[in-house]
């Protein structure tokens, strides 16, 4: 699979998402998934702090299933590893949750169901624009500091208060973003049913263009819109997804992969992930699956790269 720098580290272009490993996944599923994600060349793993938790409510329930694997394994040096803290309560939405204190323990946490003493990308997980840019920038910059994070980076944050955390940092020597995690697929999302999520837009393509800045797209599958679409048309599609996803944009951009499809010999679940990876600034697709046979998908997307005329001809950003 194919790698790109990530800060100063190698990082295989597909990120493993585990969203729902220790909750809908059980264990033994999610460690056949990950032994043959490594074994075809993907390093980068993804969790979070309430990853796991969803279907019933604990604590890092993913976060353990991924510390034990990796323990046993005996390869968390071999493993590019982020998560992610400061999630509002599942079912209390509202609540933020980016005190000082809270992020540390979530932080502390973490470290201790991943059996690890440092993560190489840490996240805050949501943004509480009450708070000041500098507050949480300083909470960020004090786990760099004591070696918990290498990199920082924030997920679902407005690009107005990304370049305001990229000013402060700069302007009081603190360790600066590396990375920020939105939502981004190949297809356009019409609603969301969390409004909370941030997705990629012209404004944060830009941010990303003018800057650098690294980004990793979270639902880059846009729950198997594309393959499904392709595989059964609309009555494959679940309520939620069609809600979402099923428009006249989106259909038009099916037609263009198909055509795609036909020139590259590459299946559309990959191109619409190598659709991510092949921006003009280093972009990551984390992508979960649900079944082993899916694994392949991934290693197709991690060997593929579009042209910038491919790219653009699927969707044009910016």
């Amino acid at each position: 699979m194919r790698k790109q720098r990530f800060g100063g580290y190698q990082a295989s272009v597909i990120g493993l998402g585990t969203g729902e490993f220790g909750g809908k996944c059980p264990e033994s599923l999610a460690r056949e998934f990950m032994d043959a994600f490594v074994g075809m060349g993907g390093n980068f793993i993804d969790t979070a702090r309430v990853y796991g938790d969803f279907v019933t409510p604990r604590d890092g329930e993913s976060e353990k299933v991924i510390g034990r694997w990796m323990a046993e394994r005996h390869n968390r040096d071999r493993v590019f590893l982020s998560t992610k803290g400061g999630h509002p309560a599942l079912g209390a939405m509202w609540k933020s949750r980016l005190s000082r204190e809270e992020v540390r323990r979530d932080m502390e946490g973490s470290l201790n169901d991943l059996q690890t003493d440092h993560v190489d990308v840490y996240w805050l997980h949501r943004d509480d624009e009450s708070r000041p840019v500098g507050e949480l920038m300083e909470t960020l910059h004090s786990l760099a500091e004591d070696g918990s994070a290498r990199m920082i980076g924030v997920s679902n944050w407005k690009p107005r208060r990304i370049r305001e955390a990229i000013a402060y940092a700069a302007a009081h020597g603190l360790t600066p973003l590396s990375a920020n995690q939105p939502q981004f697929s190949l297809a356009v999302q019409r609603v969301s049913p969390d409004p909370t999520l941030t997705a990629m837009d012209g404004e944060t393509w830009r941010l990303h263009r003018e800057t650098g800045l690294v980004c990793c797209g979270f639902s880059s599958q846009a729950h198997g819109f594309f393959t499904k679409l392709e595989q059964g048309g609309p009555e494959a599609l679940s309520g939620n997804v069609k809600r979402a996803f099923l428009s006249e944009e989106n259909q038009a951009i099916m037609d263009r992969l198909t055509v795609l499809k036909r020139e590259t010999g590459r299946s559309v679940g990959a191109l619409a992930l190598a659709y991510l990876t092949s921006q003009p600034f280093p972009t990551f697709a984390l992508a979960g699956v649900s079944r082993l046979s899916q694994i392949e998908t991934l290693r197709e997307a991690g060997e593929t790269a579009l042209t910038p005329a491919q790219r653009d001809m699927l969707r044009k950003m910016g």
